[in-house]
């Protein structure tokens, strides 16, 4: 695409450049020794690329201390400002922008671009940061982004000579109102889906903490521990069906981005997964991974089995691998485990005998143990409720922002309808 070339837009919007409506300024600079972690008399937060996302994150802050009043002024966030990635070291972050609704204390970071809409231009700032959002002009940035040593530039040249569709005040605004009603609705979805996650963790660890059962070690139970194969897998098809770290994903298994692995008959045989396995991811560089486990349940009528960095438990009919594996996804399962697998040097390695030794509440019925793994399912599926309908309400927003950001639906303020 050259800068020139505007979205698709009816015949009676008219365009215009960046460089010509919009005024663009770069972000404050410091040195390391100005940077604070908390608030503190004469230091002013200062919001960075991490706080950009899909929506203004401010729960991560740094505060900076001995700043020119000059510097503040210049980089202060107000009302109506865009505030968009202008460096990155991943390339698709470029140009991810947040609207800024209320005027702020914070000042912007270097790395961020504010823009905002000159007065007199025929440009809403709330139009102009809707048509920065849209998938087309985040595409154009990021494809247009220059840089040499890793680290991905906004082309400010790019930006500038960019053409900007401009539709009638009064449609501007309406397209406005109507992404924002959806947003809004995201923004209690997204409370909601917490909300239901805290209200999973609680119930569970309530139903551990409370329960009424002898504290029992792992080994009572295990019938086999196993690490899997060390072999290269590949995406190429054949071969056996290997599970990797990526496919454990939180408490479920993800069929995602399968690879296979060619084996000898006898080392399928060793390390064939059978329904009601538990797998652990065992090591990995970042520790929050270690411990993350799931219950293998056959998907279809593959030989399924597992790389070295997972570990395999087999358990005698004493205990349920759901119980085991909702007790590993709380607070106090978590500890349990880590306990057993810190080395003296911080590391985090899941052995055999660590294994073995992990300690936990166990019902002696199995109907007790069913209503704790009962419990979790209910408390799931509320969770994944209300990010279905969170998934839906984006994919709502991405087709809205094509449609109105087009013209191919057309709306007016006073009508708060579309109309064709």
């Amino acid at each position: 695409m050259r800068p020139t070339d505007a979205l698709p837009h009816p015949a009676d919007w008219h365009t215009t450049t960046v460089g010509r409506s919009v005024e663009v300024k770069r972000g404050v600079s410091w040195s390391k020794d100005q940077e604070h972690s908390e608030p503190g008399p004469d230091r002013v937060p200062v919001i960075g690329i991490r706080n950009v996302q899909d929506r203004l994150d401010l729960t991560d802050l740094l505060y900076l201390s001995g700043l020119k009043p000059a510097a503040v002024d210049e980089a202060r966030v107000s009302a109506g400002w865009t505030v968009s990635v202008g460096s990155n070291g991943n390339r698709a972050r470029i140009g991810n922008a947040v609207f800024v609704r209320e005027d702020a204390a914070f000042l912007f970071a270097s790395f961020l671009i504010g823009a905002k809409p000159k007065a007199g231009s025929g440009l809403s700032p709330d139009y102009f940061y809707r048509w920065l959002s849209t998938e087309q002009v985040q595409a154009y940035l990021s494809a247009s982004s220059e840089g040499t040593t890793g680290l991905s530039n906004l082309s400010h040249s790019f930006f500038r000579a960019m053409s900007i569709p401009v539709p009638p005040p009064d449609e501007q605004a309406a397209i406005a109102r109507i992404l924002d009603a959806v947003d809004t609705a995201l923004e209690r979805t997204r409370a909601a889906v917490e909300r239901a996650r805290e209200l999973e963790r609680s119930a569970l660890e309530d139903a551990f903490g409370t329960l009424e059962a002898p504290h029992r070690r792992l080994r009572e139970f295990t019938t086999e521990v196993r690490y899997g194969t060390s072999k290269a897998s590949s995406d190429r098809g054949w071969g056996n069906a290997v599970l990797r770290i990526p496919n454990v994903v939180g408490d479920r298994l993800s069929l995602a981005d399968l690879a296979s692995v060619e084996l000898p008959p006898a080392e399928v045989d060793r390390l064939r997964l059978e329904d009601g396995d538990l797998l652990l991811v065992r090591t990995n560089g970042n520790p929050n991974y270690v411990g993350r486990s799931v219950v293998f349940r056959q998907p279809d009528e593959r030989t399924w089995v597992y790389a070295s960095y997972l570990i395999r438990v087999r358990l005698s009919d004493g205990l349920m691998p759901d119980l085991l594996n909702v007790f590993l996804g709380t607070a106090r399962g978590r500890r349990e485990l880590l306990r057993r697998v810190t080395t003296s040097a911080g590391n985090h390695n899941i052995n055999s005998n660590s294994i073995r030794l992990l300690s936990l509440p166990v019902p002696d019925s199995a109907g007790a143990q069913e209503r704790i793994v009962q419990l979790a399912g209910a408390c799931r599926s509320h969770v994944d409720a209300l990010e279905k309908k969170g998934d839906a309400l984006k994919q709502l927003k991405k087709s809205l922002m094509h449609d109105l950001l087009t013209g191919r639906v057309r709306v007016t303020n006073s009508m708060g309808a579309a109309t064709s």
